[in-house]
């Protein structure tokens, strides 16, 4: 996926220097992506691939600037309960309920996130299933 957002941005015209998607296992520490940090980090659809969603978190708030924000977009738990996912992609997906405003809030907090946020972003269906996607937003302390 990385190589095809990085032909994408090609075919637009736009140098590697200018945007580009890199591939990297980052665990928050000193020194990684050459001591960059951002304003906005957003992680779209991706939380419920992750086993720890804490541990996620964590790195990602470690990498914003302070005042910057921490956006998250991924599956609201269903108001029903149970697994939103099909069976066929459990083997990816250890998340298969999605989540409530607690469970992110949660997270966010221990990742010494403030100002959160988490709101019904879209709703739609997926695969004949009924899904609702929120939007989560924390900030890191100046």
């Amino acid at each position: 996926m990385v190589d095809q957002y990085n032909q994408s941005v090609a075919n637009q015209g736009l140098a590697p220097e200018e945007m580009k998607a890199v591939c990297v296992e980052l665990k928050g520490e000193e020194g990684e992506l050459d001591g960059a940090k951002f304003d906005v980090i957003v992680c779209a659809s991706a939380y419920h691939h992750f086993s720890s969603i804490a541990d996620v978190t964590r790195t990602l708030a470690y990498f914003l600037k302070p005042g910057g924000s921490l956006l998250v977009a991924d599956l609201m738990k269903g108001v029903e309960g149970g697994e939103i996912v099909t069976p066929e992609v459990h083997h990816m997906v250890p998340h298969r309920g999605g989540f409530g405003e607690a469970d992110i809030r949660e997270v966010f907090d221990g990742a010494g996130l403030v100002n959160f946020t988490y709101g019904k972003a879209a709703e739609g269906t997926h695969l004949g299933r009924k899904i609702e996607l929120f939007i989560a937003k924390g900030d890191k302390l100046v």
